[in-house]
């Protein structure tokens, strides 16, 4: 019997999803989401317009995003306005096998709708071994390239994982966990309304250890807590990559990231925050070619190791 999480997938609405994303004052958006960055300066004096075409200068593949499975077409056209190329979308959603194939069933749904632009991720519960493997056998034959989002029934070091992540490793496809770093996670003596079982980046290191030849994305290093300790933590273990989504956009951020996990372990993603996910890689000190393999080559190498990769 796998155990539960306490979060229920947000339901979006139309008004809520434009609001959010690129297609309600984009420009706007856009603009405060630069700004959170080294470059800041330069930025305050750039228009909307002229901030959006420097970042369709830049291919970009998001690793980490999800569906309104009322209609996908919403992500689409927020992509389209940001030149993100194709989404990697995940319902992370449900306990049961009968809940977990029913939130794949959506992805599969939207990966037929537009297959040019939609790379699908496998949500299971560890809980269930045999069914989680029949799953994820089901969705990479149907076209997904990986294994994600995973949640907070287990955190990634627990021996229930072991299967799943070896099981990526002979398929060669990479493994997106969900991670916080709030203090209550972090430090004991501190209250904290998250599952005990969210995994924070210890976790990541010694599941790192145990399988270096994994790939496995730490979801958002700058979503939820103390960023500094999770990228500090992470310094060492080179089959843990970090996804650069995540609510938070502090000046820096991104800078701090290249210091310690180095232009090729850091992978764009927006995980639904659109402008603040691009504008926090545009907005950073980094050379040309470090934006182009943290927008693109990064995650497009994970997935060419299965045959996966854009081209």
């Amino acid at each position: 019997m796998g155990k539960t999480h306490d979060k229920s997938y947000p339901r979006m609405n139309r008004r809520i999803f434009f609001k959010n994303t690129g297609l309600a004052g984009a420009g706007a958006a856009f603009t405060a989401a630069a700004l959170n960055g080294q470059n800041n300066c330069r930025a305050a004096e750039s228009s909307p317009s002229e901030l959006l075409r420097e970042t369709l200068k830049y291919r970009k593949l998001d690793s980490h995003n999800h569906i309104s499975p009322e209609d996908p077409a919403m992500i689409i056209a927020s992509a389209d306005m940001l030149g993100i190329e194709k989404i990697a979308i995940s319902v992370p959603a449900g306990d049961t096998p009968g809940e977990f194939r029913a939130s794949n069933d959506k992805v599969l749904a939207a990966m037929r709708r537009y297959p040019d632009r939609i790379l699908g991720q496998c949500y299971v519960n560890p809980g269930y071994p045999r069914e989680s493997q029949e799953e994820i056998t089901r969705c990479i034959g149907e076209g997904m390239v990986q294994v994600g989002e995973l949640y907070t029934q287990y955190r990634i070091n627990e021996p229930v994982y072991y299967p799943i992540i070896e099981r990526c490793i002979d398929l060669k496809i990479p493994l997106l966990m969900h991670a916080l770093a709030i203090l209550g996670l972090i430090r004991e003596g501190y209250t904290t309304h998250q599952s005990e079982n969210t995994s924070i980046a210890d976790d990541f290191v010694e599941i790192g250890n145990r399988y270096p030849e994994a790939m496995i994305v730490h979801a958002h290093i700058f979503g939820g807590g103390d960023w500094e300790y999770t990228c500090k933590t992470l310094r060492d273990v080179p089959s843990i990559y970090g996804g650069t989504c995540g609510s938070q956009a502090d000046e820096g951020m991104v800078d701090f990231g290249l210091k310690y996990l180095g232009e090729d372990r850091m992978i764009f993603g927006t995980d639904v925050n659109f402008e603040t996910g691009v504008g926090k890689v545009l907005s950073a000190n980094l050379t040309e070619n470090q934006r182009q393999k943290i927008f693109f080559g990064n995650y497009n190498n994970m997935l060419r190791k299965a045959g996966n990769h854009v081209d």
